[in-house]
């Protein structure tokens, strides 16, 4: 389980404990935070661009490929869509406000590798965890209580129910 912990000073810290890590989150001093820790969102794409690493390094190890060192540089933004753009018939949700968040990760591969390894590389760093997530969505759902009432059976849950 990750918690996340947040106290009325300062602001918007943040302490995440992960297992036995404990990661800060902050928000930048002009969204009233103290900027001592990325963002939630910049974690978001610090943990794809580390899970591709990841994902190359034990896909290159187990097969061989002499890849040395990667860099992944994860660049994102949101554009607006036009009410005659049909890219996101099929994926409507991923349209917010009239927007789409579009997130690039940049892959820079050095070892002495052949044109088809850095091809298949390009193909595995599109499988890790996180780049599936966050290409294909998932389930999220939460429920909100008032300390104490969560064994109580007083939690709101959100619209779309548990999962659990």
């Amino acid at each position: 389980m990750i918690t996340a912990t947040l106290r009325s000073e300062p602001k918007f810290l943040a302490s995440v404990e992960i297992d036995n890590h404990i990661q800060i989150l902050d928000e930048p001093v002009s969204l009233g935070g103290n900027n001592q820790g990325p963002t939630p969102v910049q974690s978001v794409y610090a943990a794809l661009a580390g899970c591709i690493c990841m994902t190359l390094r034990m896909y290159a190890d187990a097969k061989k490929i002499p890849l040395k060192q990667m860099q992944v540089r994860v660049n994102a933004g949101k554009k607006p869509v036009r009410d005659d753009d049909d890219r996101f018939l099929d994926r409507p949700w991923i349209i917010d406000k009239g927007q789409v968040r579009f997130i690039h990760a940049e892959v820079i591969l050095s070892g002495d590798l052949t044109d088809e390894q850095v091809k298949k590389l390009d193909v595995i760093a599109g499988k890790c965890p996180v780049h599936k997530m966050l290409k294909h969505g998932a389930v999220v759902t939460h429920e909100t209580t008032r300390s104490g009432d969560l064994h109580q059976g007083h939690a709101v849950t959100s619209e779309n129910g548990s999962f659990g």
